[in-house]
């Protein structure tokens, strides 16, 4: 009798052991749910804020540096949050780069918005011409209006360096890939190219949507039949060579070498270069001074 009460002892033992490990193990799922749970609404908290303020401030004129925008309290539980705006503009003033913070002691969220406009000496340029050649316009038999074109004396591009990732500074995409210009169009971001080994080509009757801004310290190659179908702005370091009958409807392009521009293609825009501007045949050129208005990024979360 003894012997079976202590075995009935020991079993109800290793069941309340069981049931007090799987008690445990439950506390333990629930906190790791609930913590997931807060994590979760702070972040979102965090984020509403930054958006919330960083549509306001995308539309006026900021001075460069940082500074606490605002210090409160988020519910629940009373936790401090301050939110910090941080300027950096490019020192040609063409890129600004604007960046919201809102940070506890605990987590933080960053939003960041990019934003491109040509200088003064461009803009009053791009007000009366559609071509704008700092060396000379080749194959003017082709142009459809003599007052489209004019020579300037240089054209400089923008300082696309600014777009480089260093450090913590993820300003742009690095990569361009035709396969997700393809499937995914462009995105209304910054491209910041750096492979000069071999031109950025867009691929034969390619279409492509989506609105962005390509920087390249190299090439680009727009082959035949390409369909752009938003305003995309180029800034090229090297030299743009548009093929035949592509369409390009908004563009606007600052090139520092030869823009080559062949026949049968539909361009509505402005377009620099600090070369030549090359018409290989008849095409259809409409001056459209409205690309040359601020290029403003989606917002992105760091």
């Amino acid at each position: 009798m003894n012997r079976e009460r202590g075995s009935i002892s020991i079993a109800f033992l290793l069941v309340g052991l069981f049931l007090a490990a799987l008690a445990q193990m439950a506390m333990i799922f629930i906190s790791r749910n609930v913590q997931f749970e807060e994590d979760y609404w702070r972040g979102r908290q965090l984020r509403l804020l930054c958006s919330s303020v960083i549509e306001h401030l995308v539309t006026q004129e900021l001075e460069a540096g940082e500074d606490i925008l605002l210090e409160a309290n988020l519910q629940p539980g009373n936790v401090p949050v301050k939110l910090i705006r941080k300027v950096y503009y490019s020192d040609d003033a063409c890129f600004r780069n604007l960046e919201l913070r809102a940070e506890t002691t605990e987590a933080s969220q960053s939003i960041r918005h990019l934003q491109f406009s040509l200088d003064e000496v461009k803009l009053a340029q791009a007000q009366r011409y559609m071509l704008i050649s700092g060396k000379d316009l080749l194959g003017t038999e082709f142009l459809p209006d003599e007052g489209i074109h004019t020579s300037a004396e240089e054209v400089i591009i923008p300082q696309i360096s600014f777009l480089k990732n260093t450090g913590e500074f993820k300003r742009s995409i690095s990569a361009l890939g035709m396969d997700d210009v393809r499937q995914y169009g462009l995105d209304k971001r910054f491209y910041y190219l750096t492979n000069t080994g071999s031109p950025t080509t867009f691929t034969k009757n390619l279409k492509v949507y989506g609105t962005a801004v390509i920087a390249t310290e190299g090439s680009i190659i727009i082959e035949s039949g390409c369909q752009f179908f938003d305003r995309v702005i180029f800034l090229v370091k090297g030299t743009l060579t548009i093929k035949n009958d592509v369409k390009l409807p908004q563009v606007l392009v600052v090139s520092y070498g030869r823009v080559t521009i062949g026949t049968g293609c539909q361009i509505g825009g402005v377009i620099f270069s600090g070369s030549n501007i090359e018409l290989q045949g008849s095409s259809e050129l409409t001056y459209d001074e409205n690309v040359v208005a601020p290029f403003s990024s989606a917002f992105y979360i760091l």
